[in-house]
């Protein structure tokens, strides 16, 4: 359940000529919402995930909190907290008392913030505009993102942006046997200073904690 957790998501800036017009219309809500994210400075945003299992049933309900900077980000939910100083990876896992710190790939990166909805199509994915809608009172502009590879567990991204500020609003992941996830993001604050201290696990502030080296 915790790793799953970290395959909550992102998508794309990168431009191709070949795309067909309502693709063209995804790939601009896309780069709006990149540009919107690169200019808001740190970002503290709270989002609420609702696991489902398979056949789409709900089995858990859970809510985080991520605080991001650049590539940076400290991401917290439920028993597991997680810090990404922009090469290395620390998980904290409360339950077993440990940490497992890693560097992970580009493309790992990408599949373990919530927040930066807006790069999985420059890795592997086809995106598509659906249209706009309400959501939580406001206009939202919907993407939807899917694999190259069929054979990829993941079968379907949908991504909801505020028009007006093209902040992430919700996300929705779907797999194979539809089992997935629906993530909300209802609070999003743009323009906060973080340290750099902030994104590196301390051991102090853990002195009992095991570090697992998987490196």
């Amino acid at each position: 359940m915790k790793r799953f957790f970290l395959s909550l998501i992102i998508c794309t800036i990168s431009i191709a000529t070949t795309f067909a017009q309502n693709d063209a219309k995804a790939l601009d809500v896309l780069n709006n919402a990149s540009t919107a994210y690169l200019k808001a400075g740190g970002v503290k945003a709270g989002f609420s995930v609702s696991v489902l299992g398979y056949g789409g049933k709900i089995t858990n309900k859970l809510d985080g909190s991520i605080r991001l900077k650049g590539s940076k980000f400290k991401l917290e939910v439920d028993e597991m907290v997680t810090w990404f100083d922009g090469k290395n990876q620390w998980v904290y896992l409360k339950k077993n008392n440990e940490v497992n710190l890693s560097n992970p790939s580009e493309e790992e990166q990408l599949m373990i913030n919530p927040v930066k909805v807006f790069q999985l199509y420059n890795h592997g994915y086809n995106c598509k505009w659906i249209g706009q809608s309400s959501e939580g009172g406001k206009t939202v502009l919907k993407v939807s993102l899917n694999p190259k590879n069929k054979s990829r567990t993941v079968q379907s991204i949908i991504a909801s942006f505020d028009k007006t500020s093209y902040r992430p609003v919700s996300i929705i992941i779907t797999n194979k046997d539809k089992s997935g996830s629906r993530i909300s993001i209802p609070t999003y604050l743009t323009g906060q200073n973080y340290p750099d201290g902030l994104f590196v696990f301390q051991q102090k502030s853990y002195p009992n904690t095991e570090v697992i080296d998987l490196r």
